[in-house]
């Protein structure tokens, strides 16, 4: 398990102390593995009407200016800890997005964070979690997230 790839699906609630963060830093440390953390960011849907697009703009840019900041912190702070982590960004489909960059980096396992979700919203949405259990090709682990 050379590759680990790290979907970290927001920003906001993953810390160096989250569960997801804790099990990869065990994992990597166990097998010597290079981390690479990914955070997607879902295309634009159709921007309200009341909002100035100028000022849109401003705040997607400041937003996944922030976004961009965090990963690189939590990249550098896995490295600070011996292993060997980079950052990625990138704009698209969520699942698509995240089986491409697997492809592209030739992962050995996916981590994500796992969601509890009722099972109206689990009947009703097509989740991330769900999505990739059904299409990809590596092994997934899952980590429950503290809600």
């Amino acid at each position: 398990m050379k590759n680990i790839l790290v979907a970290i699906d927001d920003c906001q609630k993953t810390t160096i102390a989250s569960p997801l963060i804790v099990r990869v830093i065990e994992l990597a440390n166990a097998f010597s593995s290079k981390v690479r953390l990914l955070h997607v960011v879902p295309q634009s849907q159709q921007p309200p009407f009341n909002i100035d697009k100028k000022t849109l703009r401003h705040e997607v840019a400041h937003e996944l200016h922030d976004e961009h900041e965090f990963l690189q912190q939590l990249a550098k702070h896995l490295r600070n800890r011996d292993i060997d982590a980079t950052s990625l960004l990138v704009k698209g489909a969520i699942i698509k997005t995240i089986l491409h960059e697997s492809d592209r980096l030739g992962v050995d396992l996916i981590i994500l964070g796992r969601h509890k979700h009722s099972k109206l919203y689990s009947a009703l949405i097509n989740g991330t979690e769900e999505g990739l259990l059904k299409i990809c090709p590596y092994p997934i682990m899952f980590v429950p997230t503290s809600e």
